[in-house]
């Protein structure tokens, strides 16, 4: 094949399958709709109002997709936004996607510029920017849209302005090499603000090897927890202000320097051994936990309780690490302590009957179909609306033994 043919044939090929590609995203958002109709005949309750029962029939049907896909159920609200618009307001555009006109993006933009046009209008408004959307490019696309907004509604820019603000937050993500990501979305100007105030503690001294970008990361951590010279170097163990606890739990030959089994950071995951050593003998809000090294029991923690006493309820943080539902990373401090067969119901007070679940799902394990038990052994399962089971072992797996003592490993959750 000659090389000019070989490229054509290539890019035939390409741009066919990405035809195919943006035709099964419509069908998998026709699907969604489909999955979200039926959760709300399965989640029909006489003594609830019909918003109520539309409400919870979201929340378990946004829980059963982000399970069934293994996303964040951030994603799967998404989808099931998308596939309501696509499938009442939007139907038009519904069929660019399938025919591979229009991308993903393109529609996800459409769908986001529509919730701020007149509703009378809505028609219209698609009509233009599908033709749009045809030829340009998906960042020319957004750009052309924001104009149609200003057309079509004299409100959007401040609407869009408040959707933006009401979403602001605060991310931590784990990175490999004991790093991590810390991610702030805010307001443009505050931003700004925050450059420039980490912009003017940015100072190299004579003997400072650092990076510029360094110096910026270096400057933005001491700000935050309040050192007194933010244009300083970091040293190990200088949190500044901060007083928060936070658990280490380290092997104890690891620590002793007779073993390489990595130590665990709370709210971050493996560390390791050389920077667990270090953390563990110079910041005294970091609290280590020693385990056993063959058997991983954890020694700083006695028999349970009746009623949970702070030292079983940190203990229980610890087993956990955050909640326990299928593919939720809420750490532990932000989630509530849940008997697993409710107290009223004769649920016991024990490490066996308490787990954390985030606010959300603790309320759809009380309001939907979404069932759960727990193991002696802290693991626990779950069975969802449609009749699927999950298994999920605790970060630190609680036992019982014979004389009724409480034991306990490192295994992580898989």
């Amino acid at each position: 094949m000659e090389p000019i043919a070989r490229l054509e044939a290539a890019l035939e090929h390409i741009t066919r399958l990405e035809r195919s590609i943006r035709a099964a995203q419509a069908e998998q958002l026709h699907w969604v709709h489909e999955l979200r109709v039926a959760m709300g005949e399965v989640e029909q309750h006489p003594a609830r109002t019909d918003r109520e029962n539309r409400e919870w029939a979201d929340r378990a049907c946004s829980s059963e997709l982000a399970t069934a896909l293994r996303v964040h159920e951030r994603t799967a609200v998404r989808q099931m936004h998308d596939a309501v618009a696509l499938a009442t307001r939007l139907t038009s555009a519904a069929s660019a996607l399938a025919e591979g006109d229009v991308s993903l993006q393109q529609v996800r933009d459409l769908v986001d510029s529509v919730a701020l046009i007149p509703t009378e209008r809505v028609e219209e408004f698609e009509h233009e920017a599908l033709d749009k959307a045809r030829r340009m490019t998906p960042v020319a696309f957004r750009k052309a849209l924001r104009r149609l907004e200003h057309r079509y509604s004299s409100t959007a820019a401040v609407a869009r302005r408040q959707r933006a603000l009401d979403d602001r937050r605060l991310v931590i993500e784990s990175a490999p090499d004991g790093m991590a990501w810390v991610n702030l979305f805010c307001a443009a100007e505050e931003a700004v603000a925050i450059r420039a105030r980490v912009a003017a503690c940015v100072a190299r001294a004579a003997d400072d090897k650092r990076t510029r970008p360094q110096r910026e990361a270096d400057a933005a951590v001491a700000l935050l927890l309040g050192r007194a010279d933010a244009s300083a170097a970091p040293q190990v163990g200088d949190l500044g202000a901060v007083r928060a606890t936070v658990h280490l739990t380290i092997p104890a030959l690891s620590l002793l320097g007779h073993g390489e089994v990595p130590a665990s950071l709370d709210g971050h995951g493996p560390i390791d051994v050389e920077t667990a050593r270090l953390i563990a003998s110079h910041v005294p809000s970091i609290r280590p936990i020693l385990t056993d090294p063959v058997t991983g029991v954890v020694l700083r923690f006695g028999r349970t309780r009746r009623r949970v006493p702070a030292e079983l309820a940190e203990w229980l943080r610890l087993r956990d690490g955050g909640c326990r539902f299928p593919g939720c990373e809420k750490r532990a401090i932000a989630c509530d302590l849940d008997h697993t067969t409710a107290f009223e119901h004769g649920g016991c007070t024990d490490h066996d009957n308490l787990a954390h679940l985030c606010r959300h799902h603790h309320r759809l394990k009380h309001h939907t179909g979404w069932r759960m038990w727990q193991g002696a052994d802290g693991v626990v399962r779950w069975r969802s609306p449609a009749g699927r089971w999950f298994e999920l072992p605790p970060d630190v797996r609680a036992v019982s033994d014979e004389s009724g003592s409480e034991r306990g490993s490192t295994a992580r959750a898989g």
